[in-house]
């Protein structure tokens, strides 16, 4: 869902691209622990914790540093920004729509052009709770949280001047956020996926990440937030805050800014927390996560509404989600890259 692609200094873009990656691997593979939460989360659900929605949290906070570092930090020009973001998102996300909305005709979780129109054009987050809803879109949302974030961070790039006014107004949007879900949902009743698909709401775990990243930046992160532990720490605490006794709007409160400091603290971390998200099998999760993502949905329906086996549906998961992340999302994106 995210691209590692932040640079360091003011090396050659090829050169900084290179270092950076390989510097930042463990990023990668807190992308793959993220889409591994979601996996089991739907496929092998574990009682008494959404892993599902937990592993989405990973996703955001991880969009939050690595777009700030790319807008903020390394100040990417925003014409290429978008074509990258256009680049790494769109193509696979058509191919699968299409191919679902034809594969799935004549199913339970068949769905028709609108709901198609609302997927490729980023407002199923609002679209999917007040008008028209496909169980096999309900992941888009998540997908809507992020393009729309892409566009709020890139506006804020260009109006706002000053490192300080950009994390003030980062915090200030985040903590308005974060106050709008939890009086909509624990005040106002207001269910739970009406409020937490919104991006009015759930943007807040972007930008509390941006805000971290860019006060590391600045040599603004509290001593004690650089212990070699607090990842791990925060990270841990993040997930058992989200157990499922612990009140919804605490997740969001708490939970979400605890992870938000754990991704950015990884840099501070030590061996055994980078190591195991630096290894192979975790970066290749994280490589395909994106594609896994998308393809998960309608097979998880099965799973969960149809009683379908766990271990086959998640076998043809991996199956067409590889297909697409070899076949359309990286030549695709390489292509784009190149030549437009």
């Amino acid at each position: 869902m995210t691209d590692i692609s932040a640079t360091a200094g003011v090396l050659p873009r090829a050169t900084a691209d290179k270092a950076a990656r390989t510097r930042l691997a463990y990023l990668d593979g807190w992308r793959g622990l993220s889409i591994a939460l979601v996996l089991i989360g739907h496929f092998f659900p574990v009682p008494g914790i959404n892993l599902g929605v937990l592993g989405v949290e990973f996703f955001f906070v991880l969009s939050g540093r690595l777009m700030a570092e790319i807008l903020f930090i390394e100040r990417f020009p925003l014409k290429k920004f978008f074509k990258r973001r256009f680049s790494r998102i769109y193509p696979a996300l058509l191919a699968f729509v299409i191919a679902a909305m034809v594969g799935l005709a004549g199913t339970f979780i068949a769905y028709k052009w609108k709901a198609a129109l609302t997927a490729l054009t980023f407002t199923y987050n609002y679209a999917g709770v007040l008008v028209t809803r496909a169980g096999a879109l309900d992941h888009i949302w998540s997908l809507c949280v992020e393009e729309h974030s892409y566009i709020l961070l890139a506006l804020i790039s260009v109006v706002v001047t000053g490192r300080t006014n950009v994390v003030r107004l980062l915090l200030l949007l985040a903590l308005l956020a974060m106050a709008n879900g939890a009086i909509s949902y624990g005040v106002l009743g207001i269910g739970y996926e009406t409020t937490y698909w919104r991006t009015d709401v759930h943007i807040a775990s972007i930008l509390l990440s941006a805000a971290i990243c860019l006060l590391k930046a600045d040599g603004r992160l509290p001593a004690a937030l650089q212990s070699r532990h607090v990842a791990f720490a925060a990270a841990v605490s993040g997930v058992l805050l989200f157990l499922d006794p612990v009140p919804t709007p605490i997740h969001y409160l708490v939970s979400v800014p605890l992870l938000a400091l754990a991704v950015n603290a990884l840099d501070f971390a030590g061996g055994y927390a980078t190591g195991p998200l630096s290894s192979r099998p975790m970066v290749m999760l994280g490589l395909w996560s994106y594609s896994l993502y998308l393809w998960q949905q309608p097979f998880y329906k099965f799973v969960d509404e149809r009683g379908s086996a766990s271990i086959p549906m998640l076998a043809a998961v991996f199956a067409c989600a590889l297909c697409s992340y070899y076949v359309i999302e990286k030549p695709a994106r390489g292509w784009l890259n190149r030549n437009w």
